[in-house]
């Protein structure tokens, strides 16, 4: 589950995968290339294919989204650069766009390495490479690599992205995610290059006329109801940055003003009981190690954060009864819209977060819960583990309010930087989330397999993924979180509206954990 996060003080961060999860795996390591030695690769090329890489021609070959300005300045090693400014008031996803998708007819099984020099104004953004591939208005997928910039230096970013048809065209972006207020991201010498063909020769066929010109992303106001696009509808420009939320820590200031308590009412004692507990059954094999069904919050399994958040999502979490509650057998977090303040931060909501964190963890076995998800817009809830010590993480279920059918699952080798990942977007069958569903992730030796409703919706093993168990090598802890905004939302358009009592609420009715006998 991850996002772009930044904690007080310590620092947990977490990437979501982006959209259009299926099958995606995205690689490729945060370092300077030298792509002079690509020609060695069977069938590579060292010609930029980007048009106008020098920026002779100022910005002419570039667009942004809406409130964004692109001017040309001096950039990296003597050469120059785009700078791609937020000129709104607000934080803003931005996506520096080929004017023409770059590439204008692909070859099935053919490799392009896209890459630039970036770096920024405002510390602490995070920015990406990205290809995506279209036949005209059809998606065929996508690669992207993020990279965390944490100081104002130069920091090379690169993705390899193997096309999935013949004659597609290749867009090429570089995106910066929730940019402040006046600050930039500097783009300079952009590059995208053919790495590697397949060993077998494509069909013949005739490539489209000219490269169809690159589309602006819609409008927040038009809510996508799927990470692939169609050919009904103009292909997105921006995706959501890795998304992540940290592990609040509760050593941040007290607050110093929260909003009157009638915005903030304590919970009751009126929710519905939750139907009898029907857990998928447990594997063969396997026995009960953890079960929490929350008839109180046992605070020797679980930390309750407090006073905490992350700089890319609207909320702040609270250990109040408000945002953190048990009643009739079931945990609720629940995110409430009030102005709140902590230190010299002021967000407009508050929410739940718990984790086992020092207290509990497992590096193998079935994780799963049965829960209820919060149906209001913008709202981004997530059940998720997180190595001990290292940064691997996985995701077992992710989900926006606002697309009532749609979970997301996701494997990330590490969450700090460009690193590889692998996730799939899984829909109801019939249904919706906010009634109750299990969830689960059965996590042994070679293998990682997803579950929604002892449904298979998802699986990985260590022969596609070769960094699975050297990744995943120690245990893990669980995380339970309740996000309000933040990138995964923007990537689905689907922006905080509002957050009514009821419809705000994550309830989760247990926690089960099993293990071989």
């Amino acid at each position: 589950m991850s996002r772009q996060h930044r904690e007080r003080p310590s620092s947990i961060r977490r990437s979501w995968a982006g959209a259009a999860l299926v099958a995606l795996v995205g690689a490729g390591a945060i370092t300077a290339l030298n792509l002079s030695t690509t020609g060695a690769v069977a069938g590579a090329s060292t010609v930029n294919l980007v048009a106008d890489p020098t920026l002779s021609k100022g910005t002419a070959s570039w667009f942004t989204g809406s409130g964004g300005a692109l001017s040309v300045v001096t950039g990296h090693n003597g050469h120059l650069a785009v700078r791609m400014r937020n000129a709104t008031a607000a934080p803003l996803t931005l996506a520096l766009n080929d004017r023409v998708n770059t590439v204008q007819a692909t070859v099935a099984g053919a490799t392009y390495q896209a890459g630039a020099w970036i770096r920024t104004d405002a510390p602490g953004v995070t920015a990406a490479v990205r290809q995506m591939e279209y036949q005209r208005l059809v998606y065929r997928g996508n690669k992207v690599t993020s990279a965390w910039l944490r100081t104002t230096d130069w920091v090379h970013v690169s993705v390899n992205y193997t096309a999935t048809a013949n004659l597609s065209t290749i867009d090429f972006n570089v995106l910066a995610w929730a940019l402040p207020s006046g600050k930039s991201v500097l783009v300079s010498e952009p590059s995208l290059i053919l790495l590697s063909l397949p060993s077998q020769p494509a069909p013949v066929g005739i490539p489209p006329s000219s490269a169809p010109a690159s589309s602006p992303a819609p409008a927040p106001s038009a809510p996508a109801t799927s990470a692939a696009p169609t050919s009904s509808a103009p292909k997105p420009t921006t995706s959501a940055p890795t998304s992540s939320a940290p592990a609040p820590t509760s050593s941040a200031p007290k607050p110093t003003t929260s909003a009157p308590s009638s915005s903030a009412p304590a919970p009751t004692s009126s929710a519905p009981a939750p139907s009898p507990t029907t857990s998928a059954p447990a594997p063969s094999g396997y026995k009960l190690v953890f079960n929490e069904d929350f008839n109180v919050i046992d605070r020797t399994k679980w930390n309750v954060r407090n006073n905490s958040w992350a700089n890319n999502e609207e909320s702040i979490v609270t250990s109040r009864a408000a945002n953190v509650f048990t009643s009739n057998g079931a945990l609720t977090l629940r995110a409430i819209k009030e102005s709140y303040t902590v230190g010299s931060t002021t967000k407009q909501y508050t929410s739940g977060y718990l984790d086992t964190i020092g207290r509990e963890s497992w590096q193998y076995g079935r994780i799963e819960m049965r829960a209820k998800l919060p149906t209001a817009q913008g709202m981004w809830p997530a059940f998720w583990l997180r190595d001990n010590t290292n940064l691997g993480e996985l995701d077992i279920m992710e989900a926006v309010g606002g697309l009532p059918t749609k979970t997301v699952q996701t494997i990330h080798q590490s969450t700090n930087g460009g690193m590889a990942k692998a996730g799939h977007e899984d829909v109801l069958p019939s249904g919706t989330t906010s009634t109750w569903h299990t969830y689960a992730v059965d996590r042994e030796p070679g293998s990682v397999k997803w579950y929604v409703d002892d449904r298979l919706v998802f699986s990985k093993t260590q022969t596609l993924l070769t960094w699975l168990d050297p990744t995943f090598n120690e245990p893990m802890n669980l995380r339970l979180n309740l996000q309000v905004g933040g990138s995964m939302p923007a990537w689905y358009g689907m922006p905080v509206n509002g957050a009514p009592l009821g419809a705000s609420d994550y309830v989760i009715d247990y926690v089960r954990v099993y293990q071989q006998s």
